[in-house]
């Protein structure tokens, strides 16, 4: 039996011809994975319904998300693609730069090149973009479930450079710091959006000056020693896996 095709699988009734059904199927398919971005940046995952998706995306039929998408993971996933797709050329622009002006092992460099695009969005989208919650809530655990993450990125050889570039460390404990450096990183910008939209200012909530404290956060941590709370059993080197969300 031959598969059918977007307009034949019962999709929500939309008005016009062939052409502007599509049109019109895109336009709902990007109007959901924006308001998903939003709503579960702001919520959490297990707070926000697949309901409440299709239903703050104007789309009537409440069985919309299924029928795009498949299931939430498969939303997720289309959300998590589209981010991780352009910060991936973005990164892979930014590296062959540095490569150009003999920085592409120079450990200050190569942390811009892995942080700059994610800060680069956000500046760029101000009240547009709940990225950085969103890929706190399920980056780190869902991310290696996106197809692409399987695949060589801009992304690996970033980190791969920056584990060469921190030999003072054992490699496993140079991937973790590494790790553990993006995490905070992004969940620092994550607080920043919160606080931004509920206009907290308690503490400083100029997004340059969150930046660059962040990045003197990373690269001190990256330049850092082995403490004396380290097991040895802890720093043994071990293959590199993924870095976790971004």
């Amino acid at each position: 039996m031959q598969p059918r095709s977007d307009t034949d699988q019962g999709a929500p009734p939309e008005p016009g011809t062939s052409g502007g059904v599509r049109g019109e199927q895109r336009d709902a398919k990007e109007a959901m994975i924006e308001v998903a971005e939003k709503l579960i940046g702001e919520r959490g995952l297990d707070n926000v319904s697949m309901r409440d998706v299709a239903s703050y995306a104007g789309q009537r039929n409440n069985s919309a998300v299924q029928y795009h998408f498949g299931s939430r993971d498969g939303l997720i996933t289309q959300i998590l693609r589209r981010r991780l797709a352009a910060l991936d050329v973005e990164r892979r622009r930014r590296l062959a730069v540095a490569d150009e002006q003999g920085l592409g092992n120079d450990l200050t460099a190569l942390a811009h090149v892995l942080f700059d695009p994610i800060v680069d969005l956000l500046r760029d989208q101000p009240e547009s973009t709940h990225y950085a919650r969103f890929l706190q809530r399920v980056g780190p655990v869902q991310g290696p479930a996106v197809p692409e993450a399987n695949l060589r990125t801009a992304t690996d050889d970033v980190v791969v450079r920056l584990i060469d570039a921190m030999s003072h460390l054992p490699r496993r404990v140079a991937f973790e710091r590494i790790d553990l450096a993006t995490q905070m990183f992004t969940g620092s910008l994550a607080v920043y959006e919160e606080r931004r939209d509920v206009n907290n200012t308690v503490v400083n909530t100029h997004f340059e000056t969150v930046v660059a404290h962040l990045y003197d956060m990373v690269e001190a941590a990256l330049r850092a020693g082995v403490g004396t709370g380290a097991l040895s059993s802890e720093i043994t080197d071990a293959p590199e896996t993924e870095v976790g969300g971004g």
